[in-house]
């Protein structure tokens, strides 16, 4: 039988799991993936990858031949690349050095227009290769698209700043905040960090350039059209970069929180957009691979999909907490500063991820409104192994969960026997593991955040009365931030009722346990309260200890489940 099951659960968890093998060749198209694969066979050298990579981003067709890509893939956030060229400064030739140099530097663009509420200067051509729509329909004798990029600044300004208290970037030379419109490719826009801001910490000034037309910008949900939710999104998107900096620059390693969070109030800003669907792919269809994952190669878009995460700590603790992460990212990591964030609220990032790992769950048709706001319309996460009877042995990972990454495993409980369904989960004791489940019947859905996990990576918990559900949910997580491929086993066993101690067993030392507990201020049952109350009327008391004698030395019923 052991055997047949195991084959069974093979075939289901190849054709589960296949979903996270997806994507691949998509990921490597564009100029971008064609340069990493130059990079990564070692046909050039990491100074030119950084070097093509910002051409790519601000001058595609300056980039050698086989680095132009026909129909290349879309880059939302040209700013990663930019910050990568401005870190590596000395990795580049000088030939090189000098034509960033002169990609980074402000366009000299022919007009400006000041923005509705005065906060923003939007820099534009009229005509030209860098030149915008040139409909005016207000006859204004300003283009709409540059006074749309305008309104669209001005609200996200109010949002950061007046609603949400966030610090305004660093000024230069007046008060105004630039964003110049230009060709940049199939790039919506990127955010060039400039000279260092006046303030204690790591603080800098900076200004925006946005792409001046949109026309290649895949369809979004906005209702009044492709072209003007690009230009949403990508104003708030970049101005938030902005507004980050007036706390701290952070390095290619914290892009999973830098353009997470972006994204996060992107939508946050502007909801009605929806651009932010095309990455969650990249996260659900991979809940194995680290949270904080920022490699490139099967990952890069992995560092947008990440909103999910502080869309999950802004429902749950309130949308103030993001900033509360930013203002203690002035002088830490932010793996640290989400930990200070939480700290008021008496929780740390290991005890909530497991949380969130399983909120990750309930998406599309098990969409639920306790969870992701949106999920009904996110895909599903990867499931890996689906075990079609419960109790089970011998369940191991299909792909094992990394730091900060789960593993979703689903099974159907036997009805054949009933009592306490015992989780016996036991993870690799050189990381730390966090344990949460679910359970449904009939679409109602009951979560448990958190199941106990020991130092050495072991379960206590179990499941009252498991046979009533329909479907069981366990999401084992990693809630160390380092190490991959982390290894488990998994069995179930059932308790039967009135096994108060929590032995496997019902017999003389249940009775001693429950008067202990009921008279001496001994432990509670093991496993769930209800298992004290083995004549299953809703209370435990006295009676319940006559229960279990009679049933042990009189003949009497066996204790049952209590069914309110």
């Amino acid at each position: 039988i052991g055997i047949a099951i195991c084959a069974i659960l093979l075939l289901i968890t190849h054709s589960v799991m296949s979903g996270s093998e997806d994507n691949t060749d998509y990921r490597r198209t564009g100029s971008i993936g064609l340069i990493e694969t130059a990079y990564s066979t070692g046909k050039i050298v990491r100074g030119d990858k950084i070097f093509y990579n910002l051409q790519a981003v601000l001058d595609p067709g300056s980039l050698p031949e086989e680095y132009k890509a026909g129909g290349e893939s879309i880059i939302r956030s040209g700013t990663p690349f930019v910050n990568e060229a401005l870190d590596n400064w000395e990795m580049m030739s000088p030939a090189q050095q000098a034509t960033a140099a002169a990609l980074l530097a402000r366009p000299d663009n022919d007009s400006v227009y000041i923005s509705p509420d005065s906060h923003f200067a939007i820099h534009y051509n009229i005509g030209g290769s860098n030149g915008v729509p040139p409909e005016d329909l207000d006859a204004s004798g300003v283009p709409d698209y540059v006074e749309r990029i305008g309104i669209y600044a001005d609200s996200s300004y109010r949002r950061y700043h007046n609603n949400l208290g966030y610090y305004p970037p660093p000024s230069d030379i007046d008060s105004l905040y630039d964003i110049h419109l230009l060709y940049l490719g199939n790039a919506y826009g990127v955010t060039i960090r400039e000279s260092a801001g006046d303030s204690a910490w790591q603080d800098y000034g900076s200004h925006i350039q946005i792409h001046n037309n949109f026309s290649f910008a895949p369809p979004n949900d906005d209702p009044e059209g492709t072209v003007i939710g690009a230009q949403k999104v990508t104003v708030a998107h970049e101005y938030f970069h902005a507004t980050q900096l007036a706390y701290a620059y952070k390095s290619g390693d914290d892009l999973w929180w830098t353009e997470g969070s972006a994204v996060f109030f992107e939508n946050d800003v502007y909801d009605e957009v929806n651009d932010h669907y095309y990455y969650l792919p990249y996260f659900f269809n991979y809940p194995d691979t680290f949270l904080i994952d920022t490699s490139y190669l099967g990952s890069y878009l992995h560092n947008y999909s990440t909103f999910v995460w502080p869309e999950y700590l802004a429902k749950k603790f309130g949308v103030e907490i993001i900033r509360s992460v930013w203002e203690h990212l002035r002088y830490y990591d932010p793996l640290t500063a989400m930990d200070s964030a939480l700290y008021p609220f008496g929780k740390d990032m290991k005890n909530v991820f497991p949380e969130f790992t399983l909120w990750n769950y309930f998406t599309r048709n098990r969409y639920d409104t306790a969870f992701h706001d949106d999920g009904a319309d996110y895909p599903l996460i990867v499931v890996g192994p689906v075990v079609p009877s419960c109790p089970f042995t011998g369940v191991m990972p299909i792909i094992p969960p990394d730091g900060l990454a789960s593993n979703y495993i689903v099974t159907y409980p036997d009805t054949t026997v009933n009592g306490v369904l015992v989780i016996d989960f036991d993870g690799d004791n050189t990381v730390q593991w966090g344990f949460s489940y679910a359970t449904v019947k009939d679409a109602q859905i009951e979560a448990v955040p958190a199941c106990e996990v020991d130092y050495l990576g072991r379960t206590n918990c179990g499941i009252y009365d498991f046979v009533r559900y329909d479907s069981l949910i366990f999401v084992p997580c990693v809630v160390s931030q380092w190490q991959d491929d982390n290894l488990y086993s998994f069995n179930t066993t059932i308790h039967p009722f009135g096994d108060i101690d929590g032995s496997g067993a019902v017999n003389v030392l249940d009775i001693s346990y429950l008067v202990n507990y009921l008279y001496k201020g001994g432990a509670r049952p093991v496993y769930d309260i209800r298992m004290g109350d083995p004549d299953c009327n809703g209370h435990i008391n006295i009676l319940d200890i006559s229960y279990i004698i009679s049933y042990l030395y009189r003949g009497g019923p066996e204790p049952c489940a209590y069914r309110p």
